[in-house]
């Protein structure tokens, strides 16, 4: 009897064991991911696109003076002194922040040399930064920027090299490396008035995340960014992620335009994260 009691036990105490195992991988708990890259991938990118921009605005100015870009109706006034001379522009937002009407933040200098009018085919803007800061993260680098004249629907594009860094108010810096082209496809028949301006943006590159990590990112022109002047965030269009695994990520802004901060993050095992933009 006891030997039976013995064997009884064993028995009972592998069942439960086993019971335990089969209990514990029914419920593992859920994937997770740091879907960082993707909120800084938007940073970088946005940041770079919104000092075109500015860039642009100035650039079309006939003389220098006051630059009132996006500035709120809290401000008064204009948020940047255009300084123009003969191939060299300054867009100076003084020592102090700016809030503009995207509701960032904006101090520091844009450097602007040119060779050639903005809009005449193959003029080239190169971009640079003195102590320039959005929404307190420090922009610096060079973005050049060359028109290629006009696509077969009309709409003028620039070919676009961005070799830059931001380092964040929070800590941290992301660096990018990516090539881009660059369309105007609405506003550019209205070139004194950027509030309708629409620009659809493809390309590849890299980033270097603030924790080291680097990324690799494709925007197809099958699905391009679509990037208003009128609106903080971009509106629509995927990017493609390669991370370290080597497997990918896509992030989608939408596929119709529509101006707001949520994006959706397709992971390699097809699930999905919904991300809020900064």
């Amino acid at each position: 009897m006891k030997k039976n009691s013995v064997l009884f036990n064993s028995k009972f105490i592998i069942l439960a064991f086993v019971s335990v195992f089969v209990i514990s991988s029914c419920h593992k708990p859920a994937t997770t991911e740091d879907t960082g890259y993707a909120t800084e991938q938007f940073t970088s990118e946005k940041t770079f696109n919104d000092v075109q921009t500015i860039a642009d605005q100035a650039s079309n100015l006939s003389t220098g003076g006051s630059l009132n870009f996006r500035t709120s109706g809290t401000t008064f006034g204009p948020c940047a002194t255009v300084t123009k001379t003969p191939g060299n522009i300054v867009i100076d937002f003084g020592t102090t922040d700016c809030i503009c009407l995207d509701g960032r933040t904006r101090r520091g200098k844009i450097l602007i040399t040119y060779t050639g009018n903005y809009a005449d085919s193959g003029s080239v803007h190169t971009i640079t930064f003195d102590n320039f800061y959005q929404n307190d993260n420090k922009v610096t680098g060079t973005k050049t920027v060359t028109n290629m004249g006009h696509n077969a629907l009309g709409q003028p594009y620039f070919n676009v090299s961005v070799t830059g860094s931001v380092t964040l108010a929070g800590g941290g810096t992301i660096y990018a490396s990516w090539s881009r082209v660059r369309t105007w496809t609405n506003g550019y028949n209205t070139p004194t008035d950027c509030s309708d301006d629409v620009y659809s943006i493809s390309g590849n590159g890299k980033i270097t995340r603030a924790n080291g990590t680097n990324v690799t990112t494709t925007i197809s022109n099958t699905t391009p960014l679509i990037v208003a002047h009128n609106c903080k965030w971009i509106e629509a269009g995927t990017i493609t992620f390669t991370l370290p695994d080597g497997l990918n990520r896509v992030l989608n802004y939408g596929d119709t335009p529509n101006c707001d901060n949520i994006a959706i993050v397709t992971l390699a095992n097809g699930k999905t994260r919904t991300i809020s933009l900064p």
